[in-house]
């Protein structure tokens, strides 16, 4: 089935790349759109045989469209190809501005959304889903079997998008960062430490505790109950962290949602 895909940046290009390398999709039936002719180029001479094309055309070419642009440029290629778009159409966005009613108001093909993770690069990790009121369930079986190659995906309804691409999508640079600042501040207090067995303790203890939860199923309760004992360093240093952590993810949480509100008057 010929697929197409306007815009192959950050997330659309990591989209396109983990569908083609999983097999989910032969390059013979990807068809590609992008404002970057060179990035078009790379991912040609990556994967030949992917038909690179305008975006009107891409819509001639294909049922199954992933739209993956700024907020800033959604308004734009909605305008290239909304003449184009017809019911027959299953459009689906990577970009979570824009409500789903406002772009069924705006096109009259079937919509979703689709807030992709960086780990779908490694084939894992959560892919989160919303659907437009003219959605089958033909539409949902096909869109949830093709990501469930390099996700697992996991529909939701709008209204749980903030805190959920919070948690999913951009919890990976959450994260990242959370370790990163650890190894930053315990190098900080001993100039002795190397950055690269910071680096090791870190890395191996968080790969550990997820296989903890994973594997042998311990909540993240019982791990902080098991570890911190009375009295201990591990204690001391939750009951620091316990002054500030909640504060700074209610600000997270807050300021995110809000943002979005905004966004959402003004992409369209």
């Amino acid at each position: 089935m010929n697929t197409g895909f306007i815009g192959i940046g950050s997330m659309g290009g990591m989209l396109v790349r983990a569908l083609l390398r999983s097999g989910t999709l032969s390059p013979k039936d990807v068809w590609a759109a992008n404002r970057s002719r060179a990035k078009l180029d790379a991912l040609s001479s990556a994967f030949p045989g992917i038909h690179v094309v305008s975006g009107a055309h891409l819509v001639a070419q294909c049922n199954l469209i992933f739209v993956s642009v700024g907020p800033k440029d959604m308004a734009a290629v909605l305008a290239e190809i909304g003449s184009t778009l017809s019911p027959q159409h299953l459009l689906v966005t990577t970009s979570g501005a824009a409500t789903l009613r406002a772009l069924e108001d705006r096109i009259p093909c079937r919509v979703a959304k689709l807030i992709p993770s960086i780990t779908q690069e490694m084939g894992a990790g959560i892919g989160l889903l919303m659907y437009g009121s003219r959605i089958t369930a033909e539409d949902r079986n096909q869109l949830e079997e093709l990501l469930g190659r390099i996700c697992q995906p996991i529909a939701i309804s709008e209204s749980l998008a903030r805190p959920a691409i919070g948690l999913a999508s951009g919890g990976p640079a959450l994260i990242a960062y959370i370790l990163q600042s650890m190894i930053d501040e315990a190098m900080r207090s001993n100039p002795e430490l190397s950055v690269e067995l910071a680096d090791k303790l870190v890395q191996e203890t968080a790969m550990a505790t997820l296989r903890l939860v994973a594997e042998a199923k311990m909540t993240r309760q019982e791990i902080i109950r098991r570890v911190a004992l009375h009295g201990g360093m591990t204690t001391l240093s939750l009951e620091i962290l316990s002054r500030f952590v909640p504060q700074a993810w209610q600000t997270v949480f807050r300021e995110t949602a809000e943002r979005d509100k905004l966004r959402e008057s003004s992409v369209l």
